[in-house]
């Protein structure tokens, strides 16, 4: 009977023809003399059954040798394996040669793009390639600014990762500043909400380049730029005919006009040639509902918001689409020279709860200030007679949020001001001083309680409706324990909603030390037969002993008391 491995190759690979593709890799494992022979079936057969997925192997290990192989038998270089493409893959694994491979071949679509409506491109980016997306960029076919299927684009990413060099190499290739995803956000505005400068002046000296460019084109064409060629062009092209009469009034496609865009770029000059033109809408509204002073204030270009403050104050307290006053804005990133040239006006609105937008959480100014380090700004701010120092966005109020931060010198602050409440509770948050001792912060329960009277040191917390008392036994709590049990008016017989005392917590708990120190204190500690009972229960012989103690310590008391009271009925 002949051997299988004396059969000739073309004979197995008959054989290979009628077997499926794991049963051909079984077949060729079976021996280091049948691999080779049955190789190229396993090639054919995994480029006409398994959607070349073999091509995906070669791109994670960077097999450029087997990756030929497998091209030259007509492999799918554009086959999308879970939703990969060979070019992503290699780009995902950092696999420079086979990278290099696809993209030279013929058939490869750079542009293509996957569900998720990512490209290669869009890949290379996301790993912070710079080899990988320059080698795309020179491809002649690389389209640019394909759009994501949140509409975002390969820039508006290399800007959201703050990667300078990324955006410089796209920005070289014509990728479009202003391409606005779902939500309106264009790489320009992402580059401005997260306050990337070095990004920012990259986008200008582009525009500034494009501007040059175009007012030569201008000069020499001398055409009449109409109003739908308005809409479309970028902010570079569109600055570099704001000196035309007819142009003023203009705006691009996110309806902004020629002063906002001057203002957002802090070009004060050009804001100066703007307001001397009487027919200019100082308070007009892009697509965001912003003026140019949101847009100056936005960018912290001092200059430009107090001249459009000496020109007009009316849109002092214009609110965008998502409720932000240009003074929130100013707060929110750290324009200190803008917001004290805003708050020097009489009439500006400090209370203002904006940040419904989808980077910002609702907030004021005053939260804006509560969570930085410096307290010159909330100095500013407090100052202010019409602050409400109260007011709760993201349900916390500027004193909650000062304790959660745990900035004692900005807690300080806050407790100065007049009409702050410190007792007050959101519905769906804790009372402060709760909320110091659960987080543990010290320097915020030592200030609370040197409130004296002022405080309601008995306020239940929202959950189990306990006092700061039973807070600091049930976390063991040893710092603000001592602190707490200095005010007054403490109660140490108050239950949570179990019927729990402060001190049964602790016996539970196993609290030895919180147990210890709610003892030692001379206040009337009512039931204290069942806290020894739940702890000899318990086999917790230290803390049966303590409330045993306190109780012969009670008793004598009550005996020395009743015989003091005897001897002064007898005189």
């Amino acid at each position: 009977m002949a051997n299988i491995l004396d059969l000739p190759t073309e004979i197995l690979w008959i054989i290979a023809n009628t077997l499926e593709g794991n049963e051909i890799s079984a077949l060729a494992r079976t021996s280091r003399i049948l691999y080779p022979k049955l190789r190229l079936a396993l090639i054919k057969y995994n480029i006409k059954h398994q959607n070349s997925s073999a091509l995906h192997w070669a791109a994670k290990v960077n097999s450029t040798g087997f990756a030929k192989t497998l091209l030259s038998y007509r492999a799918n270089v554009n086959a999308l394996v879970d939703d990969y493409s060979p070019l992503m893959t290699a780009v995902q694994y950092g696999s420079g040669s086979t990278f290099k491979l696809f993209l030279k071949n013929g058939k490869s679509n750079v542009n293509l793009r996957n569900q998720a409506g990512k490209s290669v491109l869009w890949y290379s980016v996301e790993k912070k390639s710079s080899a990988a997306v320059k080698r795309l960029l020179q491809h002649p076919d690389i389209k640019i600014d394909l759009l994501h299927c949140r509409r975002q684009t390969a820039l508006w990413l290399a800007v959201f990762h703050h990667h300078k060099e990324l955006v410089a190499m796209l920005l070289s290739k014509g990728a479009n500043p202003d391409a606005t995803d779902q939500d309106g956000i264009s790489p320009w505005i992402e580059a401005c909400i997260k306050n990337r400068e070095p990004i920012k002046y990259l986008f200008l000296d582009h525009w500034n380049a494009v501007c040059t460019e175009s007012k030569n084109e201008t000069c020499a064409s001398n055409t009449e730029m109409s109003s739908n060629a308005a809409n479309n062009e970028g902010p570079g092209t569109f600055r570099a005919r704001l000196r035309r009469e007819e142009d003023v009034d203009a705006v691009d496609h996110q309806g902004r006009t020629a002063l906002h865009l001057a203002a957002a770029s802090g070009n004060l000059p050009a804001v100066k040639l703007l307001l001397d033109k009487n027919t200019i809408d100082c308070g007009a509204l892009d697509q965001r509902n912003s003026t140019p002073l949101h847009a100056a204030a936005m960018g912290g270009h001092l200059a430009v918001v107090d001249l459009l403050l000496r020109r007009t104050k009316a849109f002092l307290n214009c609110q965008d689409i998502h409720g932000n006053t240009p003074l929130w804005w100013a707060t929110s990133r750290y324009h200190d020279d803008v917001t004290k040239r805003l708050l020097s006006e009489d009439d500006v609105d400090v209370n203002v709860v904006g940040g419904g937008g989808r980077y910002d959480e609702p907030s004021t100014s005053l939260h804006h200030a509560v969570r930085r380090l410096d307290t010159v700004v909330l100095r500013w701010l407090l100052a202010v007679p019409s602050l409400d120092p109260n007011i709760c966005a993201s349900f916390q109020s500027p004193l909650c949020l000062a304790i959660r931060e745990g900035n004692t010198a900005v807690l300080r602050l806050l407790l100065t001001h007049k009409d702050i409440q410190i007792n007050a509770q959101h519905p769906y948050g804790d009372a402060p001083i709760c909320l110091a001792t659960e987080n543990g912060n010290v320097d915020a329960v030592k200030l609370l309680v040197a409130q004296g009277s002022r405080l309601k040191i008995n306020q239940l917390n929202r959950i189990d409706e306990e006092t700061a008392v039973s807070v600091a036994v049930r976390n063991a709590s040893l710092h603000t324990l001592p602190i707490l049990l200095q005010h007054p008016n403490i109660d140490l017989n108050l239950r949570n909603r179990w019927g729990e005392t402060a001190l049964l917590i602790g016996v539970r708990e196993g609290n030895i030390e919180g147990v210890k120190r709610l003892l030692q204190d001379p206040r009337p500690i009512s039931s204290l037969g069942i806290p020894a009972e739940v702890a000899k229960s318990r086999n917790k012989h230290v803390i049966e002993k303590l409330i045993r103690d306190r109780i012969e310590r009670n008793s004598r008391g009550s005996y020395y008391r009743a015989i003091s009271l005897r001897q002064s009925n007898d005189l």
